[in-house]
């Protein structure tokens, strides 16, 4: 869904996919045997802790943060005395790969009284969107071994193992053991910390949590966006990745062509370079397919464009924009004589594209300062930062590979491992009586980067396209996978820490 296959957007896919082409077997063959919470909590029950309280910090409550939570809470050793403290500014998981169509408005106050929208409805209530924390970690926080800390990280310590973050409220930041608090800030102590901040966008859009608010404020401005597309005439979209093209769709469908009388609205997708999807180097076709279907749905799309706001109205917010085109096939380019330059005024005008790494909080020697990976932290393939054996790092944050919903579940899957592996490590240590090294102790597996392209993208509720490797995914397969539900009809579970994307069993 995002610029840069960003943390949101693509399902994950996997070559038995064009094989079997359903989702039940897709996710039985992602199955695992793993444990269950009700288990592993009742052997904590009956086991005592052998060694002194061991803090895991987690930064980050998405779809690196939470599962790695849960998986931490759910299957370490009772013996080990774990203690799991998870830092974000958000109370609930924002479920960011539906938020294309979570920014369409929903009729008839749906979201005030919670209840789901009627079909044939657009747009998805935030129930859908976002899904409280406090009752998925219930059973944890009750027994002393879980406490989220709301806020957002402000500077990592690295050698003095502590994280000072700075509150949303009051934090809840209760546990005197592990933070020490201000009337504004926490400081953090950690003994292994897991670095799973995301990603955040630029220009307070609310496809992500806003990087200065928590789930409120960003609940508060999905519901101006969608009053003023309700409202609107006219809307444009800016930019060619994957939340561009799906945002575009959504309105699309909901206001183009098959949106007779007074719900039509006029829809514009702007995108930098010669095709939509390019910048991710996938086949042409399909960016042509994209372009083409978004043509049916009437949405007019403007490509080796780039759009600049000249003049933005404060009480309606209606923009006049600057549009640069050129006839280049790599877009506009400084120098390029082949421009041209209007103007184009819209009601609504929904920039998607600017994403950035969410470490500003990391020391600036730990940080990658290449083009490709710039403000991401440098992690080595174990999924440690470099030179810090007990900071773990992944999503979108780390600079392994590029950012993407596929790649993050592929990191879980062996972080998940490394975790165990570490801890009891570390359990060997503290019963030998500390040192570097123990005899017995077992290596850290290596997480290996799969170069190939997969993308799945939706162009409405009624199917997509994409890519995975060399081939075009059909539209629908796109539709049983992705485009229906966009990950609702499952999201409750993944945040209760019951499977991840692709893993039924967690």
């Amino acid at each position: 869904m995002f610029d840069q296959l960003s943390l949101s957007s693509a399902y994950v896919l996997i070559p038995g996919l064009i094989v079997l082409a359903t989702p039940f077997a897709l996710r039985l063959a992602f199955s695992s045997s793993s444990t269950t919470a009700a288990a592993a909590v009742a052997a904590a029950s009956t086991m005592a802790p052998t060694t002194p309280q061991h803090t895991v910090v987690v930064l980050g409550a998405g779809y690196v943060g939470v599962p790695m939570a849960h998986h931490l809470l759910k299957h370490t050793p009772p013996s080990i005395n774990l203690r799991v403290v998870l830092v974000a500014p958000n109370d609930a998981m924002y479920w960011v790969s539906a938020t294309p169509r979570g920014f369409l408005p929903v009729e008839g106050g749906h979201d005030a009284d919670g209840t789901d929208h009627p079909k044939g409805n657009p747009g998805l209530p935030d129930k859908k969107l976002f899904y409280p924390l406090a009752p998925a970690f219930a059973q944890y926080s009750k027994a002393g071994r879980f406490e989220q800390v709301l806020g957002r990280a402000q500077r990592l310590d690295p050698d003095q193992h502590t994280v000072e973050v700075r509150l949303l409220g009051d934090g809840n930041a209760t546990a005197a053991t592990t933070t020490t608090t201000t009337t504004t800030t926490t400081t953090v102590r950690y003994d292994t910390l897991l670095i799973a901040t995301g990603s955040d966008f630029a220009g307070r859009m609310p496809f992500k949590i806003l990087p200065d608010g928590g789930t409120a404020e960003t609940q508060a401005a999905l519901a101006a966006y969608r009053q003023r597309i309700g409202a609107a005439k006219s809307i444009v979209v800016a930019g060619g990745g994957m939340t561009g093209v799906e945002l575009a769709a959504e309105l699309g469908h909901a206001y183009g062509k098959q949106a007779g009388g007074t719900n039509h609205k006029d829809v514009t997708l702007i995108v930098r370079e010669a095709r939509p999807l390019q910048r991710y180097g996938g086949r042409e076709s399909v960016g042509a397919t994209v372009a083409a279907r978004l043509a049916k749905l009437g949405v007019r799309v403007l490509t080796n464009t780039v759009a600049t706001v000249q003049a933005v109205d404060a009480a309606t917010g209606r923009t006049v924009l600057a549009l640069e085109s050129s006839s280049s096939s790599n877009g506009t380019k400084k120098g390029d004589k082949k421009t041209t330059t209007k103007t184009l005024e819209t009601d609504v005008y929904l920039p998607a594209f600017g994403v950035t790494p969410s470490a500003q909080f990391v020391p600036a020697h730990m940080l990658d300062t290449s083009e490709a990976n710039k403000g991401r932290v440098r992690t080595r393939p174990t999924l440690q930062a470099e030179g810090y054996d007990d900071i773990f790092v992944a999503g979108d944050v780390a600079n392994l590979e590029a950012p993407s919903i596929k790649n993050a579940e592929a990191q879980i899957h062996v972080l998940a491992k490394q975790l165990q592996t570490y801890l009891k490590n570390w359990q060997a240590k503290q019963a030998a009586g500390g040192g570097a090294k123990t005899a017995g102790e077992q290596p850290l597996a290596t997480y290996t980067v799969d170069p190939k392209l997969v993308m799945a993208v939706s162009l409405g509720p009624g199917g997509g396209t994409g890519q995975m490797g060399s081939f075009t995914l059909w539209s629908w397969l796109v539709w049983m996978l992705k485009a229906r539900y966009l990950g609702t009809d499952y999201a409750g579970d993944y945040v209760a820490g019951r499977r991840t994307v692709m893993d039924k069993k967690w």
